[in-house]
Order: C-alpha cells, then sequence, then structure tokens
C-alpha cells in the first residue's frame, strides 16, 4: 500500500518544479500532507534545501509566524539585518525593508543548488506571512525557487495577499478516491465486495481510506469478500478518529458548532442552535460553514466529548428545544440522554412522547421513554405502565396483559387502562374478561365494546349509544337505524372514530367519502392497524368494482398481517376479500385454497367468518356444487344468529341461500329468504344491499314479476357506485329478456354488462355476459385492452387518488413512495386511459355517473 502512494503523490511530485508558484487544493484528508511529505523528501535526496511551515487557527493573529516556522533553523550568518525582526516575531509590520530582507534570506539559502518552500494550511498563516509571500511569488519565476502552498477546499481567507496568490499560482485539486483507486491500495487483489465496503466507510477520502486500510491490516482482516462485514465497524471508528483529530485544530467556535449540530441533528432550529452556542449571527454562520466543509458527523463529535459535558448539552438543547416549540418526542429524545430529576416538567413530557411512540407502533421507543418516565419523582405510575403495557401489546412482547392489568387495577387512568387490557385480552383471545372490564362503563368504554362485539359474540354490549362513530356502526349493523341517519352522525376525530366511521360511509354507498376517510387516517400506526386500514380499503374499492385497486391494498394489508397474526377478525375478513376477488378472476381453485386455510377452529368464533362461509357459498355455486352451497350459505346465517347483526349490508348471505335454494328448486324457500333480505334491505335504505336483494329476488321469481324486480334492481344499483353489482343485474336481466324475445333490450343490457365486468377488473362475469350476449345471435366483440384494466395495481391506486383530487405530494404520503416519481406515473396512467388530464381520470376510472344518494 505504501509504494501505491508513493506513486500516486510523485504524480503530483513531478509537477513542482524551481521557479513556480503551487497550491495544492483539497478538502481535509485528501492527501495534501502527504504530497508534501513526499515532495519534500524528494529534494532533498536531490541535495537541495527545504523548509517547511505550517498555518493554524489557533495563531492566525501572530505577526510572521509562518516566516518564523519556515527559517528558524536557518544560519545565522545568512539573515539579513532588516528579516531579524520577522524571525523572532518582533517585526511592528510588513514593511518593504522586511518582506525584502527575508526574499534576500531566501535565495540565500536557495544558493544554486535550490530550495522548496513548502506551507501547510496555508489559508490559515497570518497576514504578515502571507504578504511576503505574495512578495516571493511575484519574483519566484527567475530562481531557483518553488513555492508549494497546501490549502483546505473551500476554506475563507479574505486577505488581499491570499487572493494575489491564488489568482497567480498553478493549481491542483486533490479529490477523493476512486472505488478503482482503493483496490489499487490494496494487496493481494481484493474482492468487489470488500472494496465497496471500504468506499462505503470511508466516502474514499485519501487519509481515512489509508488507515482504515492500515487497521484492518493490523487486524489480520483479509480483503475477501466475507471479510467485507467487517469493514462497516472498523471504518465507523476510524472515520470518527480523523474527524477527531480535524475538529480539534479548529477554534472554539467551530468547535462549539460541531458539538451542538451533533446533539440536536441535521436541519437544526436556527435559534435552539444560537442559544446553545452562544455566537453571534456572523460567526455562527461562519462556524457552521466550517462544519460543513469539514463533514464532521454527528456521533464521531459526540464520542469525542467527555461524558458529563455531552449530558449537560442534551439537557440544555432539551430546555431550549422545548421553550421554541419543539415536539414532546424531539425534547425527550434529548432527556433520555441525561440524568432523572432535573426538570419538574420531565416527566409529562416522556410521557407524552411515549404516548405518541405508542401509536406510531415504535415498540422499543416507547419502552425506552416510559421506563424513564418511571424514574422522574413526579410521573403517573399508572399511565406510564398503561403506554409501557400497550407498547408491548403494540409489539407482540410478552407481559403487555399483566401490565396493563396492573394499570387497571390501580387508582389512575382507570377508564384508559380497561380500554388498553381489552385489547391485551382480545389479542389472548379472552372475550368473555375482556367484557367485563369494559362493562359499566362511559359510552366511550362501550364504544369499544361494541368494537369487540364485531369480532367476538361475548363482547356484544346489551346496549350503545348514539355518541360515538362506534356506537353508530354498533346500530347500523343491528339494523335498527337508516342509512341517511347514520351517515349525519359520522365524524374522525380520532382513529377510533375515523375507522368506524369509513365502515358507516362504506355500507351506506358513500364509498369516495369512504376512501378519503380512510386517507386520512395516519399510516404510521402498528402493523394491525395498518392492515385493518388496507382491509377496509380493499373491501370498499370491492364495492366500487374497482377490482385490481382492491387486490392491491389486500396485498398491502397481508404484509402487515403476516407481521402480527393476533387479530384474527382482521386475517379472516382478509382471506373472505381475497377469495372473493379470486373468484371474480375465475380463479376458483386459490379461491378454494385460502378459504381452507383461514377456516381455522379460532376464525370460527369470529363473527367475520360468516362472510368467508358466503365466499364458500358463491365458490361452491361456481362449481356447481349447489346442494354444498347452499348448507355453507345457511352456516354463515346460523353463524351470524349468535350476533344481533340483521343488516343485509355487511353480509348479504340471504340471498346467497335464495339462488342455492333455487337451483335446487326450492322456489318456495328461495322466496322466503330473498324476501326477507329486500324487507332489511329497503329498511337500511342503501342502495347497493337493495340492489343486491332486489336482484336475488328476481331471479327466484318466476315471469313478468321477476324480470319487474331485475329491472328495478338495474335502477336502484344506477344510483350506487357499486359497478360490479350493476353488472351483476343487468347479466341476470339480460337473461330474462333474451327468454323472454326481447332481443334487442337483452343485448343492450348484456353490452353494458359486459363493459361493466372489464372495467371492473371480473373476468368471471365478463365471461358470462359474453356467452349470453353471444347466445342473443349477437357477432363476437373483441374485449377491452385498454382502459383501467390496463393499469397496474399501482396504477390503479394513484390514479384513484388523483381522480379524488389528492395532490403528488399527497399521493406520495398515503401510498409510501416517492413524491418526484408521482408525476411520471401520473403521465403513463394518463396515456393508457386517454385522457388529456387528471381532472379526466374520476369519468374514465369510474365508466358511469352514479350519484350519491346521501349528498356526500
Amino acid at each position: 500500500m505504501k509504494n501505491r502512494l508513493k506513486v500516486w503523490c510523485a504524480g503530483i511530485s513531478d509537477q513542482v518544479t524551481p521557479g513556480t508558484t503551487t497550491v495544492l487544493e483539497g478538502a481535509p484528508g485528501t492527501g495534501k500532507t502527504a504530497v508534501v511529505d513526499d515532495l519534500a523528501a524528494r529534494w532533498e535526496a536531490c541535495g537541495r534545501q527545504v523548509v517547511r511551515a505550517r498555518g493554524s487557527a489557533l495563531e492566525g493573529d501572530l505577526p510572521f509566524g509562518i516566516v518564523a516556522q519556515l527559517f528558524d533553523m536557518a544560519d545565522p550568518a545568512l539573515v539579513p539585518p532588516e528579516a531579524l525582526g520577522a524571525l523572532q516575531l518582533t517585526a511592528p509590520a510588513a514593511g518593504f525593508a522586511v518582506l525584502h530582507g527575508v526574499y534576500r534570506l531566501a535565495t540565500a539559502l536557495a544558493g544554486t543548488s535550490g530550495l522548496l518552500i513548502a506551507v501547510d494550511d496555508a489559508h490559515w498563516a497570518d497576514a504578515a506571512s502571507l504578504r511576503w509571500l505574495a512578495y516571493l511569488a511575484l519574483r519566484v519565476q527567475r530562481l531557483p525557487i518553488a513555492l508549494v502552498l497546501a490549502v483546505g477546499a473551500g476554506e475563507r481567507c479574505d486577505d488581499a495577499s491570499y487572493g494575489e496568490i491564488m489568482a497567480t499560482c498553478r493549481r491542483v485539486t486533490l479529490t477523493n478516491l476512486s472505488a478503482d483507486a482503493i483496490a489499487g491500495l490494496i494487496t493481494p487483489a481484493p474482492a468487489p465486495e470488500f472494496v465497496a465496503a471500504c468506499f462505503e466507510a470511508t466516502g474514499g477520502n485519501p487519509l481515512t481510506v489509508t488507515r482504515l486500510l492500515a487497521a484492518l491490516e493490523e487486524d489480520g482482516v483479509p480483503p475477501t469478500a466475507e471479510a467485507a462485514w467487517q469493514v462497516a465497524q472498523r471504518g465507523a471508528e476510524v472515520s470518527a478518529g480523523v474527524m477527531a483529530d480535524w475538529l480539534r485544530r479548529r477554534p472554539a467556535a467551530v468547535v462549539a458548532a460541531a458539538q451542538c449540530i451533533a446533539v440536536l441533528g441535521p436541519s437544526p432550529h436556527p435559534g435552539v442552535l444560537a442559544e446553545l452556542t452562544g455566537l453571534g449571527p456572523v460567526e455562527l454562520t461562519e462556524s457552521v460553514r466550517t462544519v460543513e466543509l469539514l463533514g464532521v458527523a454527528g456521533p464521531a463529535v459526540l464520542h469525542d466529548m467527555p461524558g458529563p459535558a455531552r449530558a449537560a448539552l442534551h439537557l440544555r438543547a432539551a430546555r431550549s428545544l422545548r421553550a421554541h416549540g419543539a415536539s414532546d418526542r424531539v425534547v425527550a429524545d434529548h432527556l433520555l440522554e441525561t440524568s432523572p430529576g432535573l426538570e419538574q416538567w420531565a416527566g409529562e413530557v416522556l410521557d407524552r412522547a411515549a404516548q405518541e411512540a405508542v401509536n406510531q407502533g415504535d415498540t422499543p421507543g416507547a419502552a425506552r421513554l416510559l421506563w424513564r418516565a418511571l424514574r422522574e419523582p413526579v410521573a403517573n405510575p399508572s399511565r406510564a405502565l398503561r403506554l409501557l403495557g400497550v407498547a408491548e401489546l403494540v409489539g407482540n412482547l410478552p407481559g403487555a396483559t399483566a401490565r396493563l392489568r396492573e394499570a387497571f387495577q390501580s387508582d389512575e387512568d382507570d377508564e384508559e387502562s380497561a380500554v388498553a387490557l381489552s385489547y391485551a385480552l382480545h389479542a389472548e383471545g379472552k372475550p368473555a374478561e375482556l367484557a367485563v372490564v369494559l362493562s359499566g362503563g362511559s359510552p366511550w368504554a362501550q364504544a369499544h365494546l361494541a368494537v369487540h362485539g364485531l369480532a367476538w359474540q361475548e363482547a356484544v354490549p346489551s346496549s350503545v349509544s348514539l355518541d360515538t362513530p362506534a356506537g353508530v356502526l354498533h346500530h347500523v349493523m343491528v339494523g335498527d337505524i337508516s342509512a341517511e341517519e347514520a351517515v349525519s352522525l359520522v365524524s374522525a376525530d380520532s382513529t377510533m372514530s375515523a375507522l368506524a366511521s369509513a365502515m358507516i360511509l362504506n355500507l351506506a354507498d358513500a364509498l369516495d367519502s369512504a376512501l378519503t376517510v380512510l386517507d386520512d387516517v395516519d399510516r404510521a400506526q402498528a402493523p394491525a392497524l395498518r392492515a385493518l386500514t388496507y382491509v377496509m380499503r380493499a373491501n370498499v374499492q370491492r364495492r366500487k368494482g374497482d377490482l385490481v385497486s382492491a387486490r392491491a391494498d389486500l396485498t398491502l394489508a397481508g404484509d402487515h398481517l403476516r407481521q402480527d397474526g393476533r387479530w384474527l377478525a382482521v386475517s379472516t375478513w382478509h382471506a373472505a376479500l381475497l377469495a372473493d376477488i379470486l373468484l371474480e378472476e375465475s380463479r376458483t381453485d386459490e379461491a378454494a385454497a385460502v378459504i381452507a386455510a383461514a377456516s381455522t377452529d379460532e376464525a370460527r368464533q369470529m363473527w367475520t367468518y360468516g362472510g368467508l362461509l358466503t365466499i364458500r357459498g358463491r365458490m361452491q355455486t361456481v362449481r356447481g356444487d349447489d346442494h354444498e352451497a347452499l348448507e355453507s350459505f345457511l352456516a354463515a346465517g346460523r353463524h351470524c344468529e349468535a350476533w344481533p347483526y340483521r343488516n343485509p349490508a355487511p353480509l348479504a348471505w340471504r340471498s346467497g341461500a335464495a339462488l342455492a335454494y333455487a337451483a335446487l328448486g326450492d322456489g318456495e324457500q328461495a322466496r322466503k329468504f330473498a324476501d326477507e333480505e329486500v324487507s332489511l334491505a329497503r329498511a337500511w335504505g342503501a342502495p347497493r344491499a337493495l340492489g343486491m336483494a332486489l336482484r336475488a329476488a328476481g331471479r327466484v321469481t318466476a315471469g313478468t314479476a321477476g324480470r319487474t324486480l331485475l329491472e328495478e334492481a338495474v335502477r336502484v344499483l344506477r344510483t350506487s357506485p357499486a359497478r360490479l353489482e350493476l353488472a351483476r343485474a343487468l347479466v341476470d336481466l339480460g337473461v330474462v329478456l333474451r327468454r323472454q324475445a326481447d332481443t334487442s333490450g337483452a343485448r343492450a343490457s348484456l353490452r353494458e354488462a359486459l363493459d361493466l365486468a372489464q372495467k371492473c377488473g371480473s373476468s368471471a362475469m365478463a365471461a358470462r355476459a359474453y356467452s349470453e350476449l353471444v347466445a342473443t345471435g349477437a357477432g363476437p366483440r373483441r374485449l377491452r385492452q385498454t382502459g383501467p384494466t390496463a393499469l397496474t395495481p399501482a396504477e390503479h391506486q394513484v390514479a384513484a387518488l388523483a381522480a379524488r383530487g389528492r395532490s403528488n405530494e399527497e399521493i406520495a404520503s398515503t401510498l409510501l413512495m416517492p413524491a418526484d416519481t408521482v408525476e411520471g406515473v401520473l403521465s403513463g396512467i394518463c396515456r393508457k386511459l386517454g385522457v388529456s388530464s387528471r381532472l379526466q381520470l374520476s369519468e374514465a376510472l369510474d365508466g358511469h355517473t352514479g350519484s350519491d344518494p346521501f349528498g356526500r
């Protein structure tokens, strides 16, 4: 490695010849000193004189300090009297006589053999020495003297003499090493992975590279791919040492700025930084610029500080940040680096920060904050225990239930602790106990009990008020409130309220409003909550008939459910939706596999298992197993009887049973179930549920009466955004019209159904509509190759959000994608849909303009 470095330095040294002024310019560690060392050794080897000096930020005010360094070993007999003051640091000013006297000394030392004058870090040289160096640079061309100055890239020096030198010299810029150059320094030939690790650890800085390679060689680390992992840790240690060396040579203001930036992190609050450093605006600006120029990293700076000084700076930072309105989490992160009991407000800040961490699913961060909060004298132990238990619950860590039970049994925060404990008991599958914990509570606690009731029959409350969206949702499921009344009671003032409201809007056919609410739910939540949000989005998209977007949301939900599989109600709902979409894609065997895998003993205790049974009935109908299909639909009914939920909007098992009875020839039972669902759907009042019920009733009713019911189903569904259900009704109506010899009406109905099915992405429905259309004698038509079905799942999601008026930044935040890629994705979407702007996306995606019956 040393030989390689000598070759590299030699290439620069060969450019320095007598009669020249050369400036070596480079960032710290780029090898300026190494080049000067090599150059000096070469001149001395040739019998020439060499004098060297080094500037220092701490000695910049010492007149002729550099000159004194250069000539302190000169033979007194050669020193002209005019130069003595400069060499002895007593010269009152850099007058002509002094400058010329030192110049004469330099020429005397040069003699006929030559002289190299090298000044490292010349940007820090004092003004008097810079004036002499400029004086020499103007005359050096006719002398056997080479003048070499090494300066830092980007370093400021406002002295006029420095500017004069830089304007007339030859400049050589030193840069960082490339990966190939680093490989050239290593013997034997290194593996590419090892070189890449070295480059990543050092950024190619020559000084850091050479020190790292020397340290690795000393440690006996071979340059192999298998040893690449060892480079990162050693590289961090070496880089920290190099940065600390650079910083120690800087003035106190720069050190203070570096330490404060290291504590505050990148892009610190200007007021806080000024307060911590105690520097004026000009000095602070210059110090920050120097820190950025050096590139000193936070960990390296903090590691070099004594522990007590570091803790004191964190405490000052916490105080200043709090005074400047920083978030509790930011302030608390600094309190963690200090000792307890220093501030009366610390416990409250740590407590609130822990709640924020819990909400974001940051279990380790919440635990750290809460354990520290418990050490503060004014902390609320009950609240801290509760939050710690919630953090452990979210993180699926052992002991969460015991900790929450302890908090629940204390005297403080009883209701909040009860709610938190109820979710721990839910995760453990103890519905009876969670109902006891929440029984007799406030409307807020009863609302949470109603949420548990959507999974466990034992948790269904006997009565729930309409004071909360969760309470409203309970009444919606029971079916004793109309859709219009329910929609008027929604709100999104909390995450639970937003999710409950989105469910209500979904069931009431206000699908775009439901998506808007779900889009605004904070995605920085625990995996289970994110999974629920995506499952709910998929359900809304499925009801709209946007199967591609629904499938994309289910994929995201599945990723989160795999991280935490305790929430069986959500997992079962996810499986039912996925199987349903697979059926629409004509992938019956895959749907059957999903249903079988999700039909566990634990899932059979959940209300959402009724949905899985209903989808199983649909799957068996597709296979022609009408007896098994009927049993699945009736099993769904028996399962749901344990709950008081009779609204057909969330689960229309009666329609499936009616169609199965009709297929088996039992028209009486078929009409009984169909009529019951129509009655319940009319009471609810949302067009999707009513249209589906009317369609089933029309299919099981013979003659003109059946046609009339199907025509009503189509009229009702046209007022709903449920495009796929409209396609089903149109197909059934087309079949009846064909059988009644209304060929023209049948073809119109079936063509519209085919178009809608293709737009929705339902190959199964499109195939049925197509075959029925052919049966009318219509010629074969070409299936759609453009439009919404041409979009990828990711494009569907972007297009849907843009159609709802979301900005590029909002789309990027919602879908967790880079903001700068959204515009490009939208351009591709517009090309595929044949539209010229995002304003036309809504119509292109929907294919029809059904109105929202509730005016939302």
